[in-house]
């Protein structure tokens, strides 16, 4: 009898998890299409617009060639087959669209080879006065240790001058960083392990190896342990909370700031979608997420974006009220099953324009209605 009862009770355990994973796969969910507007391709962009920041004025600093080690050769492959496997940082202003995408000029230093260079977060402190705003990019310079690459853009010259390389042993697999002032930010600990089989296990099985660091000016400081796959950060306005896209879980979570830059969860939001990376409005009261709808084709379009069937690709916003968010209002603003853009990993609004950016597609903007 006892054998019996094990036996039923690791039978049903695998129903449960089985049934489970077929949910979070979203083999059973269909989307409509949705454009809020005219749609089309930005000029000179190319592939792969990974993450980018919107400034004040107008600006969307944004990476492209993202890679890192945990990366499927067939994903490698498709990068260096469209030549984008090599690190840029695009330029997009919203004020003079007709100008497309341009690449900015990189000067290195002595810490920074352009070569190794695989951009991936990027958050800016921007100067309202000068406009030499601070550019900071997560970088995988793979077989070496991610590292954050701080820039200083001249908008006279159109050029990011490299200053700085922030390192530690503390960072596994980041992702995305918000700033807080010179040299002090928040960073994701995306994944723990350094191989492909490691980081799908952490994946689907939603393992709790990542975290969330915090960077002081001297040294790195782990003030969430234990969570899974930390990915999307963006800070508020006035530095009190800090929103991160929780992929795995389907969750956007919101964190108080404390006094001594510890994180205090106060609201955990499900999405019901993958969010992955954030980005906050111009006056602070709107969160924007690039999403994946329907994982298992992501998953299947980034193991061979070449050989595989496109991405679904999805923004939604989330308006926010002292600082959190208030779920009744998500709206989706942008839907498509991968024709126009696969994949979409960051979304943005500036003024009456959307912004659409993709790990492995193209960059996209939408006109948007007046009243959104």
């Amino acid at each position: 009898m006892l054998w019996k009862a094990l036996l039923i009770g690791a039978v049903s355990v695998i129903m449960y998890i089985v049934a489970d994973r077929y949910i979070w796969m979203d083999l059973h969910r269909h989307y409509y299409k949705h454009h809020p507007g005219k749609c089309e391709v930005v000029k000179n962009a190319g592939l792969s617009s990974e993450n980018f920041h919107v400034t004040d004025e107008g600006l969307a600093f944004i990476t492209s060639g993202c890679g890192f080690i945990t990366n499927s050769e067939g994903y490698i492959n498709h990068m260096k087959r469209n030549n984008v496997y090599k690190g840029r940082i695009l330029l997009f202003n919203f004020n003079k669209q007709e100008l497309g995408a341009l690449s900015l000029v990189i000067t290195p230093s002595a810490t920074f080879d352009p070569a190794t260079f695989r951009p991936h977060g990027i958050s800016v402190l921007e100067d309202s006065i000068k406009g030499e705003h601070l550019v900071y990019v997560v970088n995988h310079p793979y077989p070496a240790r991610d590292v954050v690459e701080k820039f200083k853009y001249n908008p006279k010259t159109q050029e990011l001058v490299h200053l700085n390389s922030i390192t530690d042993e503390i960072l596994r697999t980041t992702n995305d960083l918000g700033m807080i002032a010179e040299d002090q930010f928040f960073i994701s600990n995306f994944l723990y392990s350094f191989n492909q089989a490691g980081a799908t296990l952490e994946t689907i099985f939603e393992l709790p190896w990542g975290g969330m660091l915090f960077y002081n000016g001297s040294g790195f400081s782990e003030v969430v342990p234990g969570i899974a796959g930390p990915n999307g950060v963006v800070v508020s306005k006035d530095n009190r909370y800090v929103y991160v896209a929780m992929c795995i879980q389907k969750k956007i979570h919101v964190y108080r700031r404390e006094e001594d830059n510890s994180l205090t969860l106060v609201q955990s939001i499900p999405t019901h979608t993958i969010p992955d990376n954030l980005h906050l409005s111009q006056d602070g009261g709107t969160l924007y997420a690039g999403c994946h709808p329907i994982v298992h084709k992501l998953f299947e379009h980034a193991e061979d974006p070449q050989k595989s069937p496109k991405a679904p690709a999805q923004v939604l916003s989330f308006p926010l009220k002292d600082g959190l968010i208030s779920p009744e209002g998500a709206t989706e603003l942008f839907y498509d099953h991968g024709d126009l853009i696969s994949g979409s990993t960051q979304g943005a609004v500036y003024k009456n324009t959307l912004l659409v950016g993709s790990l492995v597609d193209t960059l996209v903007v939408c006109d948007m209605p007046k009243d959104v």
